[in-house]
């Protein structure tokens, strides 16, 4: 095993690094598109099941090196998108509930690129990205498009083109989030060709946001109550985010950008839609209904190709930085994915994820191998924890081999002690030097109006 190691050490080395500059030297511009919500298996380029849902998206991918296995630090936006933006899992920076705030002493991608020259926006459609929240450090024009109206990701993509076509002095970077695969989801529905392989079933509402077996109450829309209504109009919502990325795409084209603009196409998390009797949320499991992600990067004049190591979004900040000859902040826990952009074999490394509940559960991939921690109830318990009935009584490890089993169906501790006891240890060295689990999340002092956003969106109890 060392020996081949050390053999794809060998041909990393020997492939020239990929640059994310121009041929005359010049670095590239940079768009990174960020949806809320989106499973990867929901895109044709990554499954059969999508092939007819996201030909804009797919479009892109055919011209990208796609990453087969890309894993969210969290399933859960404000932690994942932090440690997008800075190359760190969470713990190492402080972002570990929505609702949070990145400090600024912990460096973000934006501040890095607009140090050297680039002009800098964002466009937003969900609340807990706006300005206080820490993310918005760097961005010279940093806009929202949220809204609980209805679709909101049409005008972020009209805002965005607006801002290119707005003479943007190069090289600029542009990040935009789009929300509309965020439940509620509002979108027509949209059902699924072949069928729908998940039980169809009657489903209450929950009291609450939270729950097995439940509708969460923020989802449920009036007289529906069975699992496909809401898939299909999950299905309708990506659909239509789809067309909203084809929409910010084509202004490359337009305006003549496309060969002078790398582009960053990923999502926040996915969403559970009954695997593991969770329906429509995330954030509380770790399988990859939740933390599986699609990533494709185009960098004009590298070639398509699809790349099977599994990474993380950490690695993104390290990944563009380096492509940029630009340094690499302190305390970047990601790697540099250049060589896999080149052609050239990833070593295998450890993917980590952490939720983001009081019970934090936390997980480590290792090639096809992934372990999940499931702790016992947490140290403190809040009074009226919509949690309280879910915890496990006492902690527990369950092993998945995704190359075999990707519904992680079958947990194969029993089967496979070695290899358990391996990624455990990985896994527990991980957990300690992220403080892990991080106990009762702090009391977040929101004006009324965000507050009652985020409840309406699931945030709340």
């Amino acid at each position: 095993m060392l020996g081949l190691l050390a053999a794809l050490c060998v041909a990393c080395q020997r492939q020239p690094p990929v640059s994310l500059r121009l041929a005359d030297g010049r670095p590239a511009n940079l768009l990174l598109v960020t949806i809320d919500t989106l499973r990867a298996d929901h895109l044709g380029c990554y499954s059969p099941a999508g092939r007819t849902l996201t030909p804009n998206i797919d479009a892109l991918a055919a011209r990208a090196v796609l990453f087969e296995h890309a894993s969210a630090a969290a399933p859960v936006t404000q932690p994942s998108l932090a440690s997008l933006l800075t190359g760190r899992y969470p713990g190492s920076h402080p972002v570990r509930f929505n609702g949070m705030r990145l400090p600024g002493d912990v460096p973000v991608l934006a501040e890095s690129l607009a140090a050297v020259g680039y002009g800098t926006g964002a466009f937003y459609g969900n609340v807990l990205l706006a300005p206080g929240s820490g993310l918005e450090r760097g961005f010279q024009a940093y806009t929202s498009f949220v809204s609980l109206a209805g679709p909101s990701d049409a005008r972020g993509a009209e805002q965005a083109r607006g801002w290119l076509s707005w003479p943007q002095p190069e090289p600029w970077f542009l990040w935009v989030h789009f929300m509309d695969p965020h439940g509620p989801y509002q979108a027509e529905p949209l059902p699924r060709a072949g069928g729908d392989p998940l039980p169809d079933t009657v489903l209450p509402v929950s009291p609450t946001n939270y729950g097995l077996g439940v509708i969460p109450k923020y989802q449920a829309l009036p007289g529906l109550d069975r699992a496909r209504d809401y898939r299909s109009r999950y299905r309708g919502e990506v659909r239509f985010t789809d067309e909203q990325v084809g929409r910010l795409l084509a202004a490359l084209d337009d305006l003549d950008l496309r060969e002078r603009t790398v582009v960053v196409l990923t999502a926040d998390h996915g969403e559970s839609l009954g695997e593991h009797d969770l329906y429509f949320q995330h954030g509380w499991f770790l399988f990859d209904d939740s933390a599986r992600v699609p990533l494709l990067v185009h960098v004009p004049g590298v070639a398509p190709r699809r790349v099977s190591e599994p990474v993380s979004l950490v690695d993104l900040l390290p990944t563009i930085l380096a492509g940029l000859d630009l340094p690499v902040p302190a305390g970047v826990e990601g790697r540099d994915l250049r060589p896999a952009l080149g052609g050239a074999a990833l070593p295998p490394a450890p993917v980590f994820a952490v939720s983001a509940y009081l019970n934090q559960l936390a997980s480590v991939r290792l090639g096809s191998w992934k372990l999940i921690h499931t702790p016992g109830p947490p140290r403190e318990q809040r009074e009226n924890d919509p949690w309280a009935a879910y915890y496990a009584r006492q902690a527990s490890y369950a092993l998945f081999d995704l190359a075999n089993d990707p519904a992680e169906a079958s947990d194969l501790s029993a089967r496979e002690p070695g290899r358990a006891a391996e990624l455990r240890a990985l896994l527990s060295a991980w957990e300690s030097a992220h403080g892990i689990p991080y106990g009762r999340p702090p009391e977040v002092e929101l004006d009324p109006a965000t507050r009652e956003h985020m409840g309406a969106l699931g945030y709340g109890d």
